[in-house]
């Protein structure tokens, strides 16, 4: 095995990665009356007491906030960390910007959750000004909620007006791209992710799909650390099944004038897979130089390229039969899942400018966490929200799917458990994104549309790495 350096490490601030796909920004109309949404193909009726598969968990109440936390007793003021400002990379991850603002308003129009309005706080942290958005949440924020900053390992600044841990903030994020944040206390993910341990049930259905191609794999990673940490769960994994590592090969985020070396790289591995990790216009440009230059392998991708901004760039001949793991229903089977359904209709509804994405159903999901264990807090505590309280009501849910936007999972302390289901997506010769695995009513659907198999397997290069304040009782 070689590892291959094409660039010098550079732009270590770019974590494009961790912005996940939109689908493309659908036409919206006017906000309808309340109790309709519009929707892409017309008007119907939205019944404001459900979500997909569960209850509303927002309405009527008398919960109050712990004023010494929250600033206020009768309001919710929750942090939404974004990066949309970003010189570098503008509207960098705004999905989650846009999907909680849709959130907090269908929410109000039912009273808020338990009686308390959401008042929403713009933690844009541009990519390089975290710490000034860790600032703001530590100083007016109950919470922060449905968020993610591409760098959220800057949360810990070792500042006590600013540190994230050191200001006593409490979290449940959309996303967790550092292994400093997913594997830190006082945070719920609703949709379970660590550096230190990875599934590999993904990896074993590549080999059934494509025995010969998947036998040999090429890994291909951005010089950010970051990636480098997602790429050593896909080598532990790729070697639990079998697979053999041909080649390592670093490329830089910031792009290169010509891909051709880089392409030319990844081909003498002599591999039959590719997994790439980066962001879409990146990866298209590779995979389209990868086809100029007459690669025939199949690229493996993160979630991430659900986008059809990777098939434009790559063009859709060059982009056709790449594989996309996800752990979330495709906007294309909006029909089959109805959660995914209605999250379209209340972006058309509160934000039809917004930015419709798989980040968003995340934002969603957290949002939803969060107003289920407000309640369930409120229950247990008489009425009064302390986020410890909220984060172990979080941490006591067993079983989640965001009413239906995902896979089944078990949101716990410090990243939980990740989920061992999968399902993967392909770019059809026309350049739209189809279910590849598993048919859905099929014997490896194992209910919802997603195949669970495999185990989940440490990691040791990325073990300990999560910042854990000891003293915090969650």
């Amino acid at each position: 095995m070689r590892v291959l350096r094409v660039a010098a490490i550079a732009a270590t601030t770019l974590l494009l990665a961790a912005s996940c796909a939109a689908k493309g920004d659908e036409p919206g109309g006017e906000a309808a009356e309340e109790g309709e949404v519009e929707s892409a193909e017309g008007s119907q009726e939205a019944d404001l007491d459900t979500f997909g598969e569960m209850d509303s968990p927002c309405g009527e109440g008398d919960l109050r906030v712990d004023a010494s936390e929250g600033h206020t007793e009768d309001a919710l003021r929750i942090g939404v960390a974004n990066d949309r400002s970003s010189n570098i990379r503008p509207g960098l991850n705004k999905e989650i910007w846009d999907a909680s603002n849709a959130f907090v308003q269908w929410c109000n129009d039912q009273g808020g959750i338990g009686g308390l309005p959401i008042e929403i706080i713009d933690m844009d942290g541009k990519l390089l000004e975290v710490e000034s958005a860790m600032t703001t949440a530590c100083a007016d924020a109950f919470m922060m909620v449905g968020g993610g900053f591409v760098q959220d390992n800057l949360e810990f600044s070792g500042k006590q007006e600013s540190d994230f841990h050191l200001c006593g903030m409490a979290d449940i994020p959309a996303l967790a791209a550092s292994p400093e944040k997913s594997s830190s206390n006082g945070q719920i993910l609703p949709l379970p992710r660590t550096a230190s341990e990875a599934p590999n049930g993904w990896a074993e259905t590549m080999l059934e799909l494509e025995p010969q191609k998947a036998s040999a794999a090429a890994l291909v990673w951005g010089d950010i650390p970051t990636m480098e940490t997602i790429k050593e769960q896909d080598q532990v994994v790729l070697d639990s099944v079998g697979t053999e590592i041909d080649g390592e090969i670093i490329y830089p985020v910031t792009g290169m004038s010509d891909w051709t070396p880089l392409a030319r790289q990844i081909i003498e591995t002599e591999a039959g897979t590719a997994h790439i990790l980066g962001e879409p216009t990146n990866i298209g440009s590779i995979v389209k130089t990868l086809r100029e230059q007459g690669w025939d392998g199949v690229p493996v991708f993160q979630t991430n390229l659900y986008d059809q901004q990777y098939v434009k760039t790559a063009g859709a001949e060059a982009a056709a039969g790449s594989v996309i793991r996800t752990l979330l229903h495709p906007f294309e089977e909006a029909d089959e899942w109805p959660a995914i359904e209605e999250y379209l209709e209340i972006m058309d509804t509160y934000e039809p400018d917004g930015k419709k994405a798989l980040l968003g159903l995340h934002s969603f999901s957290a949002w939803l966490l969060f107003a289920t264990a407000a309640n369930g807090c409120g229950e247990a505590n008489d009425g009064l929200l302390t986020r410890d309280c909220v984060l172990t009501a979080a941490a006591d849910v067993d079983e989640w799917t965001g009413g239906g936007l995902h896979v089944q999972a078990d949101p716990g302390p410090q990243g939980g458990e990740a989920s061992t289901c999968i399902l993967l997506l392909t770019v059809a010769e026309d350049g739209s994104f189809e279910r590849l695995h598993p048919e859905v009513g099929s014997d490896d659907d194992d209910g919802a549309g997603f195949h669970c198999n495999g185990e989940l397997l440490p990691i040791p290069a990325n073990a300990d790495l999560g910042v854990v304040d000891p003293d915090r009782a969650i």
